[in-house]
């Protein structure tokens, strides 16, 4: 009896492969059922739904309640105080009007009293407070347009990165596509015993490669889809609509390299009001060493336990001075002297940083435009170059590997290229986003979005 051969085990590297393949091909199944959105509509929802926009609006709507609220200092108030006391000996109900007339006695006493207070002078703390309450709206207002920018620039962002993967994936599927139809050729010439099993070798690894390029892509579009879809709560992932996005020519000159800086930034405005609002509240430390006068009035009503109310008015002027309180106004007053040198240098620091970052992107922007000049015409160069390779390697005068990593070098400078342009319009975002400038029109523009 002839013993049993075994069967030879399959090579490593296929059974490797297979499971890679298992893997990619996930993602890509779901991620052809996520859906996607327009940029239009994608700015729209995230202006709209994005839950950091609405923070800021009703820190906002907080600010301007209290500035409601300071501005009624001026106003008279109208109050309504009762009581009931029991003495441990009869006290007079009424004060005493006339000499030698004494009110009734009780030891139990209930009173109401209608008051009406009047300010007069309060040396000027009514308005310090307004004040320090509107410079709060102000930079509330400011912080709300830096979120909408902010807001605007990360789905411009978005769609941007999108661009430059779908362009990365077509460049890299069509070089997939181009390595198969030659590990096609050389696995029947394999057979015939044409060519080497290393070149066989050399080509199917060029081929996975290729793959795992191509799931890359797919994770990092992956990534962008729930991004997005978490920026426009969409309950789920969503992935940028391409249609009208054309980097071909870059960012326009126009769109960043003329970027006015503006002064009325909301980051800058954000510091301008954290500065009048130390200022308002310096003056309101200061003026806590003022008087204060206030008139009243008043109508009581007082009664013994028979419950037979005696009513009278009274009215007058008060004035009260503050003399001592250990140091707490002085403390207070130096604080907010602190916090006004702090807040004017706060405002040099964010005009310092804008100034910087703006330039910063126009710089980034530029190089940007120049070495993907320069890198297209090394894509020119290299595509001759490649296709000489090419009939070379058909006459059998290049190695397989020698050919291989001249078209590997190809396909890096064409998706370098893209990138570049990628690069400049994200360049044209920030520079817009630093000014101040950013708005979902400009966003567009400089994206060239269908509407």
């Amino acid at each position: 009896m002839k013993p049993s051969r075994k069967k030879p085990a399959p090579p490593l590297w296929l059974g490797k492969t297979a499971l890679f393949c298992f893997f990619w091909a996930i993602p890509g199944a779901t991620f052809a059922q996520v859906q996607s959105t327009t940029l239009s509509a994608a700015l729209e929802a995230a202006l709209a739904r994005n839950p950091s926009i609405h923070a800021v609006e009703n820190q906002r709507k907080a600010a301007e309640a209290r500035t409601r609220e300071a501005g009624r200092g001026r106003l008279p108030t109208l109050s309504l105080a009762s009581g009931y006391t029991r003495y441990e000996e009869p006290n007079i109900v009424v004060p005493i009007h006339r000499a030698g007339v004494f009110p009734p006695l009780d030891d139990q006493i209930y009173e109401a009293r209608f008051q009406l207070q009047v300010p007069l002078y309060d040396g000027g703390r009514t308005r310090a407070h307004e004040r320090a309450a509107q410079a709060s709206v102000e930079e509330n207002r400011a912080q709300e347009d830096l979120a909408r920018i902010r807001i605007v620039e990360e789905v411009g962002r978005m769609f941007v990165q999108a661009g430059g993967l779908e362009d990365r994936a077509r460049l890299t599927e069509s070089r997939m596509r181009s390595l198969r139809r030659r590990r096609d050729e050389l696995a029947r010439l394999l057979e015939e015993g044409r060519v080497s099993p290393a070149d066989f070798a050399l080509i199917s690894a060029a081929v996975e490669t290729a793959r795992a390029d191509s799931a890359e892509i797919e994770s990092k579009k992956w990534e962008i889809a729930v991004r997005l879809g978490q920026l426009v709560r969409a309950g789920g992932p969503v992935f940028p609509s391409l249609a009208g996005l054309d980097a071909v020519g870059g960012a326009k000159q126009e769109e960043i390299g003329s970027v006015p800086l503006d002064r009325t930034a909301p980051q800058v405005s954000k510091a301008r009001a954290q500065l009048t609002r130390a200022g308002a509240l310096r003056s309101l430390a200061a003026r806590s060493f003022r008087p204060e006068v206030r008139g009243f009035a008043l109508y009581s009503y007082r009664s013994g336990a028979d419950l037979d109310p005696i009513g009278e008015w009274a009215a007058g002027v008060t004035l009260q001075l503050p003399l001592f309180e250990g140091g707490r106004r002085l403390a207070g007053l130096d604080a907010a002297r602190a916090s006004l040198r702090a807040a004017q240098s706060n405002l040099r620091s964010v005009q310092d940083t804008q100034d910087a970052e703006l330039k910063i992107a126009l710089e980034r922007g530029e190089t940007a435009r120049v070495r993907r000049r320069h890198v297209s015409s090394a894509v020119e160069e290299t595509a001759r170059f490649v296709a000489a390779y090419q009939e070379m390697y058909e006459a059998g005068r290049v190695s397989l590997s020698e050919l291989l990593a001249q078209e590997a070098e190809l396909l890096q400078l064409k998706i370098q290229e893209r990138d570049l342009a990628y690069q400049e319009m994200l360049a044209a975002l920030h520079s817009h986003a630093a000014a101040g400038t950013l708005t979902p029109r400009t966003a567009k523009k400089i994206i060239r979005s269908m509407p």
